[in-house]
């Protein structure tokens, strides 16, 4: 019987089960209706892996504690029981949106809407605690937004779980040291599993979560949870002020003070929080009045090192080597590449599955902290031939994960190595024989078996995301795959055969959050390599995303898609945010720093936009697109000799990528090379499958400069009769108008450029061919309209 059915089953005619509204790691949440009173409820059921370890009798016993918090900011439990052994509990519905669906929607809030957010945060905290309950998993998910006020939902639900945890074999006795709780927002002393956590744990929670709400992040963002929890022991974030420079002195000093890693220098209670946020919301009172924060106590480092130890032994020694790996090992020794499975089933069409599943156990690793590079670059290299010594000699990677995959009716044959690139010692081999329905479970033997041998913990959250089962469905998953394989070909006819797979799976699983996350990429990266309407293009990129999002709002895929979308339509906040938060979740997704880049190479922030394409890069070596474009971001941050260097040693990498010629005769155009421009841009455009308006448009361009006026304004005729029947970039016109001397017609292109959210715009509107455009006052004003963050 399916878990909804058992639960109906269970419940009888008191509720009656509508809908499932998510799942997440702790628990099932469906909507229902009470019969009696006709009201909306949330029933949630504890996951079966969860409730494994937890005493339905002891996890009602201490929910009673929860059920009697009654006050306007917190969602209180309505009744408990149990299924079979496995707990539930029911809460009121509330209409709105979560905390954690604002900031990926939204963006930066402002300050009187973050303060009046934290107030009630902090009243719901300061009633819990003054009635004994700790609700010990603060963060933006648990904060729900209805009808203007914020209230805190799962109140003493993590320290039910944890109390009522018992050991194998003894129901009597409680597991000490397993914290419950997500990483992003744990105290110091919950990481270090101290069985006397109090109210001043929520009040660091509290703090994460401002700061998040100010700055766009938690105050530690890095690649896995494991470095996120020693980062709370050891670390200590950049000050609010740093970030966010108009954030109220003394609502930055309180933040900062909640985030102390000594639970005696943080505010005493939540009171004392309310005090200070009514403070900064009052008007008559002048910023900078709120309290100062205490200084660190001197045992702090004492206390550092003793956690420090503690986390060493509960999480068996965070990334130490075996004695093969030498003292010394620089971060390059902990690299790896995961090949493409060999497709042994004699038909080429399933060379799917085995790209398929090496990108799933490259998510699985990279989410358990293994340092995987080449993650779309691995496949291409493949898929031009390339065997595996030179696959791993391009990517400079210390180990691979190679093998072979063999489809064969319901079940599969899998084979998978690991090998030392530094001697071709072989590690170990493992063979697997599954039915296909247990691809998944395939996945994570062979994600664990890598991290073992590379000694990676997967303690903690990385245990919790290896098992999590993303659909139920194989031929949903088989499909994510071809739709995933197509997606990094990066073609036109290839996104759309794509958004076909992607729209097929969840077609099959309406909840598989995953392949609406394909699709929004696939969505988002459209506009550069078809002819689409960019507005439609990037609102579907957004709802696709969304739709992910509140199936799992941990998809740093669905946050890159959502940033993406919103810069193609001017929205330069939310995009940055958004960014900034998929790269927040998964630090090795080489596109969301490679479209961070683009975000901020627009608003002509050329320092970190070039930082963030190099980390790109470094993540991707081999990624043709992400060369190329270190090369335009340099050449647009005027370091064209630099330029001219990478885009060159790029063509070195495949010297038929239209791309790099097109971006290379750029850089020569920049120079005066008009010669050299012209051999860069002919030879873009043969290569190009569909002559490129773009390219066309600058091989006009520099016809122009060099005085070749007939041949400059015969290729503009090409490209004004196109745009009657095709997208022709608009701006890539204006362009060509502005060197024939016909100033009002290139301002005339420019404003079309900007109304139709010419994708050339996105990348290129600092480009210093524009600058006898913005040099004029309407010209000005349209790059003000496009470069402003709103």
């Amino acid at each position: 019987m399916e878990l909804r059915e058992e639960l109906q089953h269970t419940l009888g005619s008191t509720y009656t089960l509508e809908r499932e509204l998510r799942r997440g790691g702790m628990a099932r949440v469906f909507v229902a209706t009470e019969t009696r009173l006709r009201r909306s409820v949330v029933v949630k059921v504890l996951s079966p892996d969860l409730a494994a370890d937890v005493s339905a009798e002891r996890f009602e016993r201490e929910i009673q504690f929860a059920a009697s918090l009654q006050q306007a900011n917190i969602v209180p439990v309505l009744s408990a029981g149990d299924m079979d052994g496995v707990p539930y509990y029911t809460m009121p519905y509330v209409e709105g949106e979560s905390l954690r669906t604002l900031l990926a929607t939204r963006g930066e809030l402002p300050i009187s809407e973050v303060v009046s957010i934290l107030r009630d945060v902090a009243r719901a905290l300061s009633y819990a605690h003054a009635h004994g309950v700790v609700h010990r998993d603060i963060k933006p998910d648990n904060v729900l937004l209805s009808h203007g006020a914020a209230v805190v939902t799962d109140f003493g639900i993590a320290k039910a779980i944890s109390a009522s945890r018992t050991a194998p074999g003894d129901p009597t006795l409680t597991q000490a040291g397993a914290p419950i709780g997500t990483p992003a927002y744990m105290s110091p002393e919950q990481v270090a599993g101290d069985p006397s956590i109090d109210q001043r744990a929520d009040v660091y929670a509290f703090g994460c979560v401002a700061y998040e709400l100010l700055t766009g992040n938690p105050p530690f963002t890095e690649p896995s949870p494991q470095r996120v929890l020693v980062a709370h022991l050891t670390e200590t974030p950049k000050p609010v002020r740093e970030l966010r420079p108009e954030t109220p002195t003394s609502l930055a000093s309180l933040v900062m003070r909640c985030l102390e890693k000594h639970p005696g220098d943080r505010p005493a209670s939540a009171d004392e929080m309310t005090q200070t946020l009514d403070a900064v919301a009052a008007p008559r009172v002048a910023d900078g009045t709120g309290a100062l924060p205490r200084a660190a106590t001197r045992q702090g480092w004492q206390l550092t090192i003793a956690l420090l130890g503690f986390v060493a032994i509960v999480f068996g020694g965070l990334a130490l080597w075996r004695g093969r790996s030498g003292p010394g090992v620089g971060a390059v020794d902990k690299s790896v590449a995961v090949l493409p499975l060999a497709n042994l089933s004699g038909d080429k069409a399933n060379d799917y599955f085995g790209e398929g599943l090496a990108e799933e156990i490259t998510d699985k690793l990279t989410q358990a902290g293994v340092r995987v590079i080449g993650r779309s670059g691995a496949g291409e290299l493949a898929r031009k031939g390339l065997d595996a010594s030179e696959i791993v000699k391009q990517l400079r990677v210390a180990y691979m994960v190679q093998g072979s995959v063999q489809p064969a009716g319901d079940s599969v044959r899998v084979r998978v190595s690991l090998t030392s690139t530094r001697d071709g010692a072989t590690l170990w081999v493992h063979a697997y024989y599954e039915q296909l329905k247990d691809v998944f479970a395939v996945q994570d033997s062979i994600a664990r078996s890598v991290a073992s041998e590379l000694q990676v913990t997967l303690a903690g959250g990385s245990r919790a995301i290896l098992a999590h089962r993303e659909t139920n469905d194989p031929e949903a998953h088989v499909l994510y795959y071809q739709g995933m394989q197509l997606w990094n070909r990066r073609t036109g006819t290839a996104l759309q055969q794509a958004i076909s797979y992607f729209q097929r799976a969840i077609k099959r699983d309406p909840r598989y959050a995953r392949a609406y996350a394909g699709l929004a990429l696939s969505y988002a990266l459209l506009p550069d390599y078809a002819d689409v309407d960019t507005k439609a293009a990037a609102g579907k990129a957004i709802a696709a995303a969304r739709q992910s999002l509140a199936l799992d709002s941990t998809l740093a895929d669905a946050y890159a898609a959502i940033g993406s979308g919103e810069s193609r339509v001017w929205r330069n906040a939310s995009a940055d945010s958004a960014l900034r938060h998929a790269i927040a979740l998964d630090s090795s997704f080489a596109t969301a720093h490679h479209w961070y880049a683009i975000l901020l190479c627009h608003l002509g922030q050329f320092d970190p936009a070039i930082r963030e394409i190099e980390r790109a890069r470094e993540l991707e070596p081999t990624s043709l697109i992400i060369n190329s474009n270190v090369g335009a971001i340099l050449s647009l941050a005027g370091r064209t000799t630099e330029a001219e260097v990478i885009l060159r040693e790029s063509l070195e990498l495949d010297s038929t990528f239209a791309e790099t010629r097109n971006k290379l005769g750029i850089v020569l155009l920049y120079r005066g090379m008009l010669r050299q421009a012209v051999v860069e841009f002919e030879r873009a455009l043969a290569l190009h499958g569909r002559r490129s308006p773009n390219i066309v448009a600058a091989l006009a361009q520099t016809y122009a400069r060099s005085g070749r006026t007939e041949d400059a304004r015969r290729l503009l005729s090409e490209l004004t009769t196109r745009s009657a029947s095709e997208h022709v970039s608009a701006s890539a016109v204006a362009l060509v108008y502005s060197d024939l001397g016909e100033h009002d017609k290139a301002l005339e292109w420019l404003q079309r450029g900007v109304d139709g959210f010419d994708p050339l715009l996105q990348f290129f509107n600092r480009d210093r061919r524009f600058d006898r455009l913005r040099a004029d006052p309407r010209g000005k004003a349209l790059f003000a309209r496009i470069e402003t963050m709103q």
